[in-house]
């Protein structure tokens, strides 16, 4: 973190690389061709990768992600679209950290956190994935998360200027990771001369009450047009 712990003075948490290190081996990798992807979840770790990002040799068109990208100083956001870096996020990682988060950070830095809409509103491609198996496989509690902001009781609610829409979120989940691995020319969308990578799903997502995300079952997966999974609820 830039600044210590809001509960524990003194504490900024412990950096795995120094600047130099990290500089040296981004450096390397992107020199050999490599797409780099950083783990950063607090405002210094993704400052730290920023600037590694930002020295002459790597391209701002390779792509980069900041993965997790968790808590980001406002001003640090903007980078993220100059240096051409994906913001890869999991939305499920907000209804596990909104019982603690704002304690351990400060009403300030909690209110830029998990920040999807400023993201968005900078210009930042966001490319959503659920994190598994530190968070459950399903991709509805994300989509719930990202719309909502709202623990799964309903009960509690977590900086809520900073929701997005459906559509953005399951963009993120489709056609943001595409993007993210060079792979939108094929893979994101459902639309001809596309991979028939689909599923079939019991409500509209679109329309249902957005508790109702939460109890969303799939009933049939299909990979490159071939049905590989039936749930028993679709068999007729």
């Amino acid at each position: 973190m830039k600044a210590p712990y809001s509960d524990d003075p003194g504490n900024t948490g412990l950096p795995q690389f120094t600047q130099a290190e990290l500089n040296l081996m981004a450096l390397e990798r992107a020199k050999a061709g490599f797409q780099l992807g950083f783990h950063a979840i607090g405002d210094k770790a993704a400052e730290m990768a920023l600037d590694a990002f930002a020295q002459p040799g790597i391209s701002a068109d390779a792509r980069n992600r900041i993965e997790h990208a968790q808590i980001v100083d406002r001003a640090d956001m903007a980078r993220f679209r100059k240096l051409g870096v994906t913001a890869s996020m999991q939305p499920n990682h907000l209804l596990t950290d909104m019982n603690w988060a704002e304690s351990r950070l400060g009403p300030k830095r909690a209110e830029d956190s998990y920040a999807w809409r400023s993201f968005l509103d900078a210009g930042v491609p966001l490319a959503f994935g659920t994190d598994y198996p530190v968070e459950p496989i399903t991709p509805f509690r994300g989509l719930y998360a990202a719309v909502t902001r709202m623990n799964e009781a309903g009960t509690k609610i977590y900086f809520p200027e900073q929701k997005i829409t459906r559509g953005q979120a399951l963009s993120a989940y489709t056609q943001g990771s595409a993007y993210a691995e060079f792979a939108e020319t094929h893979k994101g969308k459902l639309e001809q001369g596309y991979d028939a990578d689909f599923i079939v799903v019991d409500r509209d997502i679109y329309a249902t009450p957005a508790p109702q995300l939460l109890k969303t079952q799939v009933l049939e997966t299909y990979v490159a047009g071939h049905l590989v999974f039936e749930s028993r609820m679709a068999i007729r």
